[in-house]
């Protein structure tokens, strides 16, 4: 029989007085430490027909803790291509053990057995009874044993933890599998028994209410002792400078009893977001007496006072749009082989989000333990959290159904009060029956409403849908995977769809392994990938060029994710996007595409405060046609500003520049002071530069200051030049190497030979590096960016680092790549495309070598189509003709015409 009882009553005291609402020892028993151990991949224990053969287990292993940490399981003597290999490979039932003695203290009371977190199915056995069995994956597993204890005496406590897959579900979700955290078995946080009165308090949600400074607390009271109960509830509000207390009498009657309390704060009252992540914490002690018996309860909880609601096109919090800067958290923890429990732990990895000016994180088909929210809570960061659902598991299949609308509850209770938890998803790309994914979020919307839910990411919309994650809507492809050679662009109108769009898993653009790593590796799990990667490049001659091929690849992602990121800013109708990710993704191929290393470590590549200059809550903004120039041009921006920080930038200085590589002011400028607005994107103003005073090739600097932000963006002017490859008695310019060419090389005279690509066997060339990562998606031409020999005379006349950037687009999207495998070892291109890891070849596009008594150069570059458009191939072509004209042209590695002709066709 259930009850519910109403108290809408004022608050009946404000005080300054402390109330704790801490836990009594006494009433815990941590059982951290040393238990009994043996592992059963039969399962012959649980299933045995004489429990007189269930022997005392004779090994041991410390909890908390996994069976990987204790070398237990399958010495995997492979080397995984496709993600890091776990050391020790256990999957199946595990036993522990220990006799405990239970306090005599505790008669009469409810005692539970607590797991933290574990994988998957914990079942409890007092003596040989098997009483108890829990597999929840996202939330703790809470054991009642009341009935099987005897306080006063000791107890064979005996569990099982089963980390195989109990229901037929998706295997690439990442709350238990090899691809991210590993299928671990063991139990991890707090393990305790915990005993309480027979009355007492089950769940405590706090529903707060912004506008009318209030808390609705919803309470969950057990009564165990069949009688009766009658008492009070005491209520303590704490946080920065402010209490409160309020006692409200109860009478529970029945077994369970729901009851509701309003609570009146006051005017003062602060609200939580990103940037004032302001924390309450709500203590409330049951007091009651049956029958003459007299018992009492606590229970704590943090809470923050904010809403959430669906705006039109963002996410409405405590009345304001916001907009997302988020990542995926891909449950990549390999120093561990686990989701961290800790609160340090997260605290680190969440200050590292913050510091690269993001605040936001999505928990990719997984929900993170309790210490994830607990430092979401303190440091201002809007999570959204998923189930363990993918792929196929929306297709019917009763007991895997069940398994989701259990753990859909449990998540929603567990973990319900934290102010960080602003969005639910039930899982990744899921396919199958759509009616069951719309039961699940309109049950979810009518359980609590403190949050916003949707179905799925980025596939069928459901009707409950309150914000979507996708990369298409029904206007159109809406995502941003890589930058373009110009910024006047946005996605604004594949939007405007009716409920807020956050853009799914942007960037994805690969960088070479860096092979350093390996030794980073000394968990549960090892980069023998890496190992293999590496081989192959030693095999193939270039070994020695595998830091450089990181570095210049890791160049390319973070241009990319500035122009990336930039975009999604400029598309003011957008909510929000999440990069796939920040940090590398170690399964499902490897996804070196991070920033940041799997161990949330920075890679070298871009320093947090030149990532905050384009990711950040308030970022300056500017649209230009080209990044590539003719000084005969005008350069000519658009000044934007996108401002989601907390206040208005009141009478706001707008001052732009231009400087030449060496930092010199070129041209400067003001727009109009003025005051900015929040939580938008709004424009500032135009300005231009005549670039006729640029008489020699320059890559110069556009500044934008925006009262306390800057940002920049480079450019490259080049003259316009006429007389391109002009042949003279010693240099012969070809697309066909024929007799002729041949007969110039045996003359001891110079050759360029730029085929046309179409006439080259190679792969296609492209400006991006490979998506996400060549072992999942093998879609040509599966390279990653260019190394740059930028120190050779050849690039004298055309300014380059040794990685490409924009100036390179045209250049690359009009060349092809020569497969270069059979020329000698020594030889290397000066354009050097860089092979995916899998396969780490030796390809290029532009390279020289001595040819009988000639020098030839080779460009496989179209020097053709619409050249007068494209100023950075003109000018490269330019440098080399001037190259080639000098005595600096005099290659030292011979190769045979039999190999020039072998990558051309006839």
């Amino acid at each position: 029989m259930k009850h519910k009882i109403k108290h809408y009553m004022a608050a009946l005291l404000l005080t300054s007085m402390v109330w704790s609402g801490h836990a009594q020892e006494k009433n815990e028993m941590d059982l951290s430490g040393e238990w009994a151990f043996q592992t059963d991949v039969m399962d012959f224990r649980r299933g045995s027909l004489d429990v007189r053969y269930c022997h005392r287990l004779q090994e041991s292993i410390v909890l908390p803790g996994i069976t990987d940490d204790y070398k237990i399981g399958y010495k995997s003597p492979y080397r995984h291509l496709d993600r890091l290999t776990r050391v020790y490979e256990y999957m199946g039932p595990a036993w522990y053990q220990r006799e405990i003695e239970i306090p005599a203290a505790w008669k009469g009371k409810r005692i539970f057995l607590y797991f933290e977190r574990t994988h998957w199915l914990s079942s409890v056995y007092v003596g040989k009874e098997e009483v108890s069995k829990i597999d929840y994956i996202s939330i703790p597993h809470n054991h009642e044993l009341t009935q099987w204890l005897h306080p006063g005496k000791k107890e064979l406590i005996t569990f099982c933890i089963d980390n195989r897959y109990q229901y037929d579900t998706h295997k690439w979700d990442h709350a238990h599998s090899e691809f991210t955290q590993i299928n671990w078995n063991g139990v991890l946080g707090e393990i305790k028994l915990v005993a309480v009165d027979p009355v007492y308090v089950d769940d405590m949600q706090v529903y707060p209410d912004i506008k009318n400074k209030s808390i609705k607390v919803k309470m969950t009271v057990r009564n165990c002792t069949e009688h009766t109960a009658s008492g009070k509830i005491s209520f303590h509000v704490s946080g920065k400078d402010y209490r409160l207390q309020k006692e409200v009498p109860v009478t529970v009657t029945d077994s369970i009893t729901y009851i509701e309390e309003e609570m009146f704060l006051s005017k003062d009252i602060h609200l939580w977001n990103e940037f004032h992540p302001n924390l309450y914490t709500l203590d409330c002690k049951l007091t009651s007496s049956v029958e003459g018996q007299s018992y009492a309860h606590e229970k704590s909880t943090t809470f923050g006072m904010r809403e959430v609601e669906a705006g039109e096109d963002h996410i409405i919090l405590n009345g304001e749009p916001i907009h997302l800067r988020g990542t995926v958290e891909n449950a990549v923890f390999p120093k561990t082989g686990y989701a961290p429990v800790d609160d340090a732990s997260w605290e680190r990895v969440l200050r590292i989000l913050k510091e690269y000016g993001m605040n936001h994180m999505r928990f990719h088909s997984w929900c993170p333990p309790a210490a994830a929210f607990r430092m979401a809570d303190k440091l201002g960061v809007y999570l959204e959290v998923e189930m363990p659902m993918w792929g196929k598991d929306a297709q019917p299949d009763e007991k895997r159904w069940n398994f989701f609308r259990r753990e859909l509850r449990g998540i929603l209770k567990e973990y319900g009060n934290h102010p960080s938890f602003i969005l639910y998803c039930n899982g990744n790309e899921i396919t199958g029956d759509f009616s069951f994914i719309e039961e699940l979020t309109a049950t979810a919307r009518q359980l609590d409403n403190r949050r916003l839910y949707s179905g799925s990411t980025a596939r069928t919309r459901v009707k409950s849908d309150q914000f979507y994650i996708t990369h298409q809507t029904t206007k159109g492809h809406m995502a941003i995977y890589e930058g373009r050679p110009y910024t006047n662009w946005d996605k604004n109108k594949e939007l405007g769809v009716g409920l807020p769009i956050i853009s799914h898993e942007s960037g994805q653009r690969c960088i070479y392994p860096n092979f350093e790593e390996i030794k980073n590796f000394t968990g549960p799990v090892q980069a023998r990938n890496f190992e293999i990667f590496r081989e192959l490049l030693d095999k193939n001659h270039m070994l020695d060029q595998a830091h450089d091929f990181f570095r210049a690849s890791g160049a390319l992602t973070a241009i990319e994710y500035k122009d990336v990121i930039e975009a999604q800013l400029r598309t003011y109708l957008k909510g929000g996007f999440q990069l796939l990710s920040l940090n590398d993704f170690t399964g499902q191929g490897y996804a070196p595409v991070g920033i940041l290393d799997p161990f949330w470590n920075t890679k070298g590549l871009i320093t947090p405060e030149k990532w905050r200059e384009f990711c950040a809550p308030t970022v300056a903004l500017l649209r230009f046609d080209k990044r590539a120039l003719y000084n005969d041009e005008v350069f000519e921006g658009k000044a934007e500003i996108y401002n989601y920080g907390p206040t208005l930038l009141k009478n706001a200085k707008i001052n732009w520049s231009i400087t030449d590589s060496n930092g010199k002011t070129l041209k400067s400028g003001k727009l109009k002071t003025q005051t900015v607005g929040k939580n938008g994107v709004f424009p500032l103003g135009s300005f231009s530069y005549a670039l006729n005073n640029i008489t020699e090739p320059q890559k110069l600097t556009v500044h934008l200051s925006v009262a306390h932000v800057k940002n920049s963006w480079d450019i490259w002017v080049y003259p316009r030049h006429s007389n391109l490859m002009q042949s003279t008695s010693e240099v012969l310019y070809t697309t066909v190497f024929d007799e002729k060419a041949k007969q110039h090389l045996a003359d001891g005279k110079k050759v360029v030979l730029c085929p046309k690509p179409s006439k080259v066997k190679g792969r296609k060339s492209v400006f991006h590096n490979h998506f996400w990562n060549p072992i999942m998606f093998k879609w040509p031409p599966m390279t990653i960016g260019c190394l740059i020999h930028d120190d050779q005379p050849i690039f004298e006349h055309f300014i380059t680092s040794y990685h490409t950037d924009w100036q390179w687009w045209d250049i690359l999207e009009n060349a092809k790549v020569i497969e270069m495998k059979d020329a000698p070892a020594a030889l290397r291109p000066f354009i050097q495309v860089i092979d995916h890891y899998d396969n780490n070849e030796k390809l290029g596009i532009g390279f020289e070598a001595k040819v009988k008594k000639g020098s030839l150069l080779v460009l496989a570059v179209d020097t053709q189509k619409n050249i007068n458009e494209r100023p950075a191939t003109q000018q490269l072509l330019e440098s080399i003709d001037r190259y080639v004209k000098s005595d600096k042209f005099a290659p030292q590695i011979t190769v045979d015409e039999s190999y020039i002709e072998s990558f051309l066709k006839k």
